[in-house]
């Protein structure tokens, strides 16, 4: 599907199908894999009539080898197919204001190019924080002013109002929406926003942000703070309302789960929500707006048929805990704050997008650093309702499998279908609450009898289930047990993993989707894994 598929309301594209999307191949990798080579964090990014890529950065060079700033602008060429080259535009004072120096720096949190005066050329409007740094508690974990600057040059010089746009901690993360190259031309200009901070405040200065709300303003007059209207609700036809008082404003979504409740066995941050500063983009082939957000330690996904909702949860991506590692290095694991998916890098069909997430922490030399403009593969598939070809051998070695995980500690998902029982994966650095998950996805319903999990080597602190592993597969978007016997029996502690296999079989079943289901054991709470079959045994002609 294209935009041209939609109808358009109030300058956006709006899916009539307001039914949750249902993905039947949701894979996020495990590291970056593409950057432009730069120093920076956040990077939130807008696709101007140019063809250029424009983004900024806190807290870096930005794309120039030296000066130091808390805030730069620069332009990216390229596509991750075949490589990103980052240039520099503008740093410092040349972009924006400090409204509350020295306590607060600035940040940027959003970008978009709109042709709002009509001459032709996109202008590009960069929303910017004032953030808390310093020495004094509680850096990094408040947000209680922010704007809006422009630039009419397409990122060299900048302007802005003579006082703050935001205040008093009230919509000031403030995420453009990205409905395409050069705002796709819509009279609008769409912004989400978030209160108090721009993710979990670890000192709890101000309260940890659950809900995401919503504003637009006419294109033509972005800086104007007084023809701003805020969302307060849809109504009997699921369109949005709109006010001018951003004191009766209303979320569009709200989302209070709580990411890794506890502290892991050895130390690390816990508590974390899940709405935080990421981007929203409109992916056309999917006919779907995505918002990718993120805690410490995941990534989170939701998605909407319409800019204004309702929205439903997609997907988590979950890392683990601390220490990651870098994106050179052969064991490649780690999320990343502030995650976007450009509009320049979705696929026609909407199946294959790039995520640009950064991470501060550093890494040896060898696995490099993710402080730059990183990208990584998501691959949001609603495959088909056909029924795959029944296949002779293993399913699991069929190139249209995917992996999917609760988490692994050295990134190496492929461990499970790589025909290899020497090389294996655990969990170990998880939550310590809630099952473990080994399976794959397809994207397409195949039949299958007979799951064989060869479990990790031995390992005194976990690698075991502690309840079940049960047998579920995925039918028509839901996850179901089956009925199956297990040889040898499961034990259920440590001695479990002395066995070189367990074949699990049960009733021949048609689905997209099949897991290992169980609560970990152990001291440290983890599976492991080897390897994990999946055959057609019985009910052949």
């Amino acid at each position: 599907m294209t935009a041209s598929d939609f109808p358009v309301v109030d300058g956006a594209p709006v899916n009539p199908d307001a039914a949750p999307l249902r993905l039947r191949v949701a894979h996020v990798a495990q590291a970056n894999t593409v950057w432009a080579d730069g120093d920076g964090d956040l990077w939130p990014a807008a696709w101007a009539d140019d063809d250029g890529l424009y983004t900024a950065a806190g807290d870096g060079t930005g794309f120039a080898r030296h000066g130091w700033h808390d805030i730069l602008v620069g332009r990216v060429d390229g596509m991750p197919q075949t490589g990103l080259c980052g240039v520099p535009l503008a740093a410092g004072d040349e972009v924006a204001p400090t409204w509350d120096a020295p306590r607060f720096n600035r940040k940027p949190t959003g970008m978009v190019a709109v042709d709002g005066d009509g001459d032709g050329r996109d202008e590009l409007y960069l929303a910017v924080q004032d953030l808390r740094c310093g020495d004094e508690p509680g850096i990094f974990d408040e947000a209680p002013i922010a704007t809006v600057v422009r630039s009419a040059d397409y990122g060299r010089t900048w302007a802005w109002p003579t006082d703050p746009m935001f205040t008093d901690h009230v919509f000031t993360t403030v995420m453009f929406l990205d409905l395409g190259r050069s705002n796709d031309g819509s009279p609008w200009v769409y912004a989400y926003g978030i209160d108090g901070n721009w993710r979990t405040s670890f000192t709890r200065i101000v309260p940890d942000p659950t809900a995401l709300f919503f504003a637009r303003v006419p294109a033509a007059s972005v800086q104007d703070r007084s023809t701003w209207e805020f969302f307060t609700g849809r109504d009997g036809d699921g369109m949005a309302r709109w006010t001018r008082d951003i004191g009766d404003r209303s979320p569009v979504l709200v989302d209070e789960r709580v990411m890794y409740p506890e502290p892991a066995p050895y130390g690390g941050r816990s508590g974390f929500t899940a709405i935080a500063q990421g981007g929203v983009v409109w992916n056309p082939g999917l006919g779907r707006y995505l918002y990718s957000s993120w805690s410490e330690y995941t990534h989170e996904f939701f998605e909407a048929p319409a800019p204004w909702g309702p929205w439903h949860h997609l997907l988590s991506a979950d890392y683990g805990h601390f220490p990651w590692q870098g994106p050179r290095s052969p064991l490649a694991s780690h999320g990343g704050y502030a995650p976007t998916m450009p509009s320049k890098f979705v696929s026609t069909d909407g199946r294959d997008l790039w995520l640009q997430s950064n991470w501060f922490f550093g890494a040896a030399s060898r696995g490099g650093r993710a402080y730059t403009f990183g990208l990584r593969r998501v691959r949001f598939d609603p495959g088909t309702d056909a029924v795959a070809p029944d296949a002779d051998g293993n399913l699991a070695l069929s190139p249209d499998t995917w992996p999917l995980a609760s988490r692994v500690a050295d990134g190496q998902t492929s461990v499970l279908n790589d025909g290899r029982r020497d090389l294996a994966e655990d969990s170990s650095r998880g939550p310590g609450t809630g099952d473990d998950v080994w399976g794959y996805q397809w994207p397409a319903p195949r039949r299958f009898d007979r799951v064989v999990y060869m479990p990790g080597p031995q390992d005194s602190m976990g690698g075991w289930f502690a309840a079940g592993p049960r047998v579920e597969v995925r039918v028509d978007g839901e996850w179901r047990a089956v009925e199956a016997s297990v040889a040898p029996p499961y034990r259920n502690d440590f001695t479990a993993l002395e066995e070189d296999e367990y074949v699990f079989d049960f009733a021949e079943v048609c689905a997209d989707g099949v897991r290992l289901i169980g609560e970990a054991g152990g001291p440290l709470r983890y599976t492991s894994i080897a390897e994990l079959e999946v055959w057609l045994v019985r009910g052949r002609a």
